[in-house]
């Protein structure tokens, strides 16, 4: 594998995205000429020395799916031309956002691994996985891959999928950063002007109803009469302007926006907060267990890694969430027993094993068929 076409077809910057560029510097420390293609609000965040990072309107567009499915298309037709790649990676932080990519892939006949991120709960199909996309996906040369086995058995019945067709790669994350924790946590809470003591709790992620950021302004208020303590949130998204005029100076709930050294931030605070509706499998908390932080999470958050692995609490129920929060952040056998646990899964696997195991898998795209020579 000399060369690598990289897809993304999200119009923000998620865990999905921080996924694939871990993936993109694996395979360039590897040798391998690595091409990004994204849409304009993408493209200034995925450059690093010696990538070729092509604006290209790859982004999957909401609204008529013939029309979006003929965008991307021919906007991955036109990534196909300019980089020539051996074989490309097509993340999807949702099952039906890269009907248009597979379709040209598919004509080109270019190996492709496909990364499921995320699937939705329930019976309904997602509405761009229409018949041409569900023919793309039965055409392509593909190899299929989730972050976690509840993804994968859901976004292979969306499309049409042979059960077992979609393998499973669980995340990993790098070695904690050497950070003097006492300092992190004095700069935090100057920069948030609260006093040395005071417990902080930290949402990591996107701000959007999925992520479950919609419950922060009221779960902030309830933790702060429970504990005297803040929630801050480092992330943007869809949410951001209404839960700044939820949260106005002196709220409980501080807005950090992007973060670009979340490190700091785990290193800083008490516990984590996962009021998820969906997740596949939250990096955020594998960091977070890395740094012996306790996590309190919505059942939905933790699908993937079951319950022993945080405290799980409704995550429409605010009193019950912050009850929970304000236990994690005071300590407790019940808590450390849960911190433990959250620190073997965390150390079971790093992100240069997932790498190599994610570039293994398009090397084995490339690897001529049984019984003869090229590509059948």
């Amino acid at each position: 594998m000399r060369r690598l076409l990289v897809l993304l077809p999200g119009d923000r910057f998620g865990g999905a995205e921080a996924h694939t560029l871990r993936l993109c510097a694996a395979a360039e420390a590897a040798g391998v000429a690595v091409t990004v293609a994204a849409g304009t609000a993408l493209y200034p965040l995925v450059a690093a020395p010696g990538r070729s990072v092509r604006d290209l309107p790859v982004t999957w567009r909401r609204g008529l799916v013939e029309t979006a499915r003929e965008a991307q298309a021919g906007a991955t037709r036109t990534a196909l031309s300019a980089a020539r790649p051996d074989a490309a990676l097509l993340p999807l932080p949702w099952p039906d956002r890269g009907g248009g990519a597979m379709q040209a892939l598919a004509e080109a006949g270019i190996p492709a691994l496909i990364v499921a991120h995320l699937a939705p709960h329930g019976a309904e199909r997602p509405p761009g996985l229409d018949e041409q996309a569900l023919a793309a996906a039965a055409a392509i040369r593909a190899d299929w891959v989730a972050a976690s086995a509840p993804t994968a058995e859901r976004f292979a019945r969306y499309l049409n999928l042979p059960p077992g067709r979609v393998a499973t790669i669980p995340n990993g994350v790098d070695p904690r950063p050497a950070l003097d924790r006492d300092t992190a946590r004095q700069d935090l809470r100057t920069r948030l002007g609260l006093s040395r003591e005071t417990p902080v709790a930290l949402f990591l992620g996107r701000l959007d109803e999925a992520k479950g950021a919609d419950r922060l302004p009221l779960l902030a208020e309830a933790f702060a009469r429970r504990s005297n303590g803040v929630i801050t949130s480092a992330g943007t998204g869809s949410l951001a302007e209404m839960l700044r005029n939820a949260a106005p100076d002196g709220h409980p709930l501080r807005l950090l926006g992007r973060h670009s050294r979340p490190a700091e931030l785990l290193a800083a605070v008490d516990a984590l907060l996962l009021p998820s509706r969906l997740e596949g499998a939250p990096l955020a908390f594998l960091e977070a267990a890395s740094w012996g932080l306790p996590v309190v999470a919505s059942p939905e958050a933790l699908e993937a890694l079951g319950p022993a692995a945080g405290s799980l609490v409704r995550g429409d129920d605010a009193a019950e969430m912050a009850d929970a929060l304000a236990e994690a952040v005071g300590g407790g056998h019940a808590v450390l027993a849960r911190v433990e646990f959250a620190l073997r899964l965390a150390a079971s696997g790093t992100a240069e094993d997932m790498a190599a195991r994610y570039l293994a898998r398009l090397r084995r795209l490339l690897a001529p068929p049984l019984g003869g020579f090229g590509v059948g």
